[in-house]
């Protein structure tokens, strides 16, 4: 009987608001639509508001340069291969995502990367209800998922049956996706309604940043998801596909872009996205990787440590004009490096202890010596917010006296031979810090020697980066160096500091470290997450700051993230064949990959790969085939 009342859900209640163009209709998600009727609601066009006052595009300048080609193939390079393909879920937030999902789909709506106004992306006009807590969308009826399917409003539904499933294995999600909205209705398959449970300051930045889940793709979707799905690259609305044959572990992954794109006809996408094909080769050596890039078999190489960028300055191919520097500053939050100290692990759940270990960490060292000044000290964890950032918190300082007085309070008052602190009973105060072996493993001695300094033992662990990621998400590290990304306008600490991604409950009534969510640190404390709760729901901007404002300091106060460096800029090298606007990027972009507007000029790469095949090519270059060494600046953005 269950059976065919599932059946007749999907073939019927549900499938009446289907259009022909929709080619699956999950059963399993339309008995949940009809589980939760006080979120899922069906609706018809006549039903609108007809007081809407429909917005569509504002006509902002476009930031594309028309004179981009269409063509070739990027070769660039990643350390290693993601531990999981799949969009969500356990080890899902690598740092491949970026590449293959977070630039590589569209939302319902986008922020302009340089004015920050409002424009469409899969939703081609939008209104918002007059007590603000429903926006009302029309999709592009062009718009398609990379597997050919067209997006619809039913897409939006699977949204939120999926993120709200137990069988993501995804707290946040779970979360995101059930009090942040308070139902979605469909009207057609063209026109949705998100709906909010309290009014916001922007409703648009909640319910444009949506995007959708491809229904038939998730014909499987069941509690062995996880498994299922580890290797599968979900279909996106980009320009981008992943093939099955071209993730290939510990090889590379392969980004290849799909033939008529519906973004190729849009104001806003248009002349972007335009290589064919972009090669991730996996090279775990950086000093290899910048070997190879000099060779001219990579495309592009950042250069954010000074040896690769000042060194390029002696090379041949520099000097010739044919590989260039560009240091581009941009505006955005900074991604929170620095150091993760577990709370849960034996001493670090000592407050005293752990500002110690703030006095203990010469950070300022590390961007002095290794980064030769280039990089600034990050102040905290939530940094480049505008005006949710609270200007007076500032980093601790390295003090060795103010580092071994609080030690004193956690009872470490005497020095072995060794020069490490101790208790009375005898305990030292070590700790394993955990990095993973790229270049920056190399400033480690400078923050162990400086710790010393100071009475502690710092006893350092050097891990391949998925087996890192593995490690921190299962809570097993004391200290890490780690950095999340930081993106959107407000401050999100819900998945890294809220108590509910930190403990599990046992049956015997004790606590254990949740695993496998983003609060590495521990932190539960019960007011910060009632302010995280309250800054979700508050419809006033002046009480956001202030609940931003103190959550800062509570984060602070609790000593339990050691703020390392901020980059205001990035730096890049590229060889001429690589073409860029006059612009080179937008305000809002961290790298430059991500905004897809480059392109390869074909006869320039030949030219140049022609010369460099010759032997002893420099010393024979004529005036004509060389043009003169260029570094630009780009500073239109900056902030700092």
């Amino acid at each position: 009987m269950r059976n065919f009342l599932i059946t007749f859900l999907c073939l019927g209640l549900v499938a009446a608001h289907l259009s022909a163009t929709a080619t699956y209709c999950d059963p399993k998600a339309a008995a949940y639509y009809q589980s939760k009727p006080e979120f899922f609601h069906f609706s018809s066009p006549e039903k609108i508001p007809s007081d809407l006052k429909w917005q569509s595009d504002p006509l902002e300048p476009t930031f594309a340069d028309p004179k981009a080609q269409r063509g070739g193939e990027l070769n660039y390079f990643i350390n290693g291969t993601p531990p999981v393909l799949r969009r969500v879920g356990p080890n899902s937030n690598h740092s491949f995502r970026g590449f293959a999902y977070d630039g590589n789909d569209c939302t319902l709506l986008s922020l302009h990367p340089n004015t920050l106004k409002w424009i469409p992306s899969l939703a081609q006009s939008w209104a918002i209800s007059a007590d603000g807590l429903t926006v009302y969308f029309k999709l592009n009826p062009s718009a398609r998922f990379t597997d050919g399917q067209s997006v619809r409003a039913d897409d939006y539904l699977y949204t939120f049956y999926f993120h709200q499933s137990p069988w993501i294995n995804a707290p946040w999600y779970n979360d995101f996706y059930s009090k942040e909205f308070a139902g979605i209705t469909k009207f057609d398959d063209l026109t949705l309604a998100i709906h909010l449970p309290s009014k916001k300051p922007d409703p648009l930045y909640l319910c444009g940043g949506l995007h959708p889940s491809p229904r038939e793709f998730y014909r499987d979707f069941d509690p062995d998801y996880c498994k299922k799905y580890s290797e599968k690259f979900e279909p996106t609305t980009g320009a981008y596909t992943i093939a099955a044959e071209d993730f290939v572990r510990g090889q590379g992954i392969t980004l290849r872009r799909i033939p008529h794109w519906w973004g190729d006809n849009e104001r806003y996408t248009a002349h972007r996205y335009n290589v064919d094909a972009i090669h991730f080769k996996v090279i775990r050596e950086m000093d290899k990787a910048h070997q190879i890039f000099q060779q001219g078999e990579l495309d592009l190489f950042f250069m954010g440590l000074p040896k690769f960028w000042y060194g390029t300055n002696d090379t041949d191919a520099y000097q010739a004009g044919f590989l260039k520097k560009v240091r581009f500053f941009n505006d955005v939050p900074r991604p929170p490096f620095g150091l993760y100290i577990n709370t849960f692990k034996p001493l670090l759940d000592d407050v005293n202890v752990r500002v110690g270990l703030q006095h203990a960490t010469d950070f300022q060292r590390v961007i002095d010596t290794f980064y030769r000044g280039d990089y600034e000290r990050l102040n905290q964890f939530s940094q480049g917010y505008g005006v949710y950032t609270n200007p007076a918190i500032k980093a601790r300082r390295f003090n060795p006296e103010l580092a071994r007085a609080a030690f004193a309070k956690a009872g470490f008052t005497s020095s072995g031979d060794d020069g490490v602190l101790r208790r009375a009973d005898g305990t030292r105060l070590s700790f394993r810090l955990t990095m993973d072996d790229s270049e920056r493993r190399k400033f480690l001695p400078t923050l162990i020697e400086s710790a010393l300094r100071c009475g502690v033992e710092l006893r350092p662990e050097i891990l391949e980066n998925t087996t890192m990621y593995r490690k921190v998400m299962e809570k097993n590290h004391e200290l890490c160096f780690w950095a999340w990304s930081a993106t959107g306008l407000q401050p999100e600490l819900w998945q890294s500091h809220h108590g509910a991604n930190a403990v599990d409950k046992l049956p015997d009534g004790s606590f254990v470290a949740k695993r496998q969510t983003n609060n590495i640190t521990g932190t539960n404390i019960p007011e910060l997450s009632d302010l995280i709760d309250r800054f979700r729901i508050s419809t006033d901007q002046k009480e956001m700051v202030q609940l931003s404002f103190r959550a800062q300091q509570l984060l602070h106060d609790e000593a339990s993230f050691i703020p390392g460096f901020c980059v205001p800029s990035y730096r890049l090298g590229y060889w001429s064949w690589l073409k860029w606007p006059a612009d080179f990027d937008v305000r809002t972009s961290d790298e430059p990959l991500s905004n897809g507007l480059f392109w390869i000029d074909p006869a320039e790469k030949q030219r140049v790969r022609q010369i460099l095949s010759q032997p002893q090519w420099f010393p024979s270059l004529s005036d004509g085939q060389k043009s003169p060494p260029s570094t630009q600046i780009f500073d239109q953005w900056r902030t700092e």
